[in-house]
C-alpha cells in the first residue's frame, strides 16, 4: 500500500552496530523467524538471524534473499544458531526435533554444515549455541566445535544463546575463545516469566 511504498522510497538510516569481535561489526537490530527477509534488506537492515531449529524452509528464504538483494555480502551480518544436545531447555520447544538425546560433536558440526547449505553460504557473520546442554561437559564439548568452526573460517564470531549467570560461569573456565555475544529473547507480550523463572542451566 502507499505507506509500504513511501517507506521503501525513503532515505534508510544507518543502524548502528557493535564490534563483538576483532573486525566483526554486528548490527544493533537484527531480523528474525520470518519469510519477509528481501522487505527488511530493502527498508535499510542488514542483521539477519535464524537457526538449524527454526527449519529449512526459513533458512532458505534468508538464503535466496541475500542472494537476490544485490548488496555484497560484506554488507550483511547473518546469524544462525545450532542446538546443544541433550537438554531439557527445549522440553516444551516445537522447534526442536532432535534434541532429546546427546548428540556427539561431529553431529555439531553436521548442523552447521548442513545450516550453511541451506543458506548457500560459506560462512556466518555469527554462529550461536542454541542453548545450553543439560551437562557443563556437553556444553564445553559443543563449544570446542564451534570454535573450531571459527579457525575453520566457517563463522566470524561465535557466541551463546539462552545462557544465564550459572551457565556462562560454568563454560567460561574451559574455552580458548570466549563467547561473543549471549542472544537472550525479549517480548513485551510473549513471556509468562513461569518457564524461566528461578532456573539453572550447567
Amino acid at each position: 500500500g502507499p505507506l509500504l511504498a513511501s517507506m521503501m522510497l525513503a532515505p534508510a538510516k544507518p543502524v548502528p552496530s557493535v564490534e563483538i569481535a576483532p573486525s566483526v561489526l554486528m548490527p544493533m537490530l537484527s531480523f528474525g523467524i520470518t519469510m519477509q527477509h528481501s522487505l527488511f534488506l530493502a527498508l535499510g537492515g542488514r542483521g539477519l538471524d535464524t537457526a538449524f531449529d527454526y527449519g529449512d524452509k526459513y533458512q532458505a528464504e534468508l538464503g535466496r534473499a541475500v542472494a537476490t538483494s544485490g548488496l555484497p555480502r560484506s554488507a550483511v551480518f547473518v546469524t544462525t544458531k545450532v542446538p546443544c544436545c541433550a537438554s531439557s531447555f527445549v522440553k516444551d520447544d516445537v522447534y526442536s526435533n532432535h534434541c532429546h538425546a546427546r548428540r556427539s560433536p561431529e553431529e555439531t558440526a553436521a548442523d552447521v554444515a548442513h545450516d550453511l547449505s541451506v543458506l548457500g553460504m560459506p560462512f556466518v557473520d555469527l554462529l550461536l549455541m542454541h542453548w545450553p546442554c543439560d551437562s557443563t561437559a556437553d556444553t564445553v564439548a559443543t563449544w570446542r566445535v564451534l570454535e573450531r568452526l571459527a579457525l575453520d573460517g566457517r563463522a566470524r564470531a561465535i557466541g551463546v544463546s539462552n545462557f544465564n549467570a550459572s551457565a556462562i560461569e560454568s563454560l567460561l573456565p574451559h574455552v580458548k575463545v570466549r563467547p561473543a555475544v549471549n542472544q537472550c529473547g525479549f517480548s513485551v507480550a510473549g513471556h509468562s516469566g513461569i518457564r524461566y523463572r528461578n532456573q539453572t542451566w550447567g
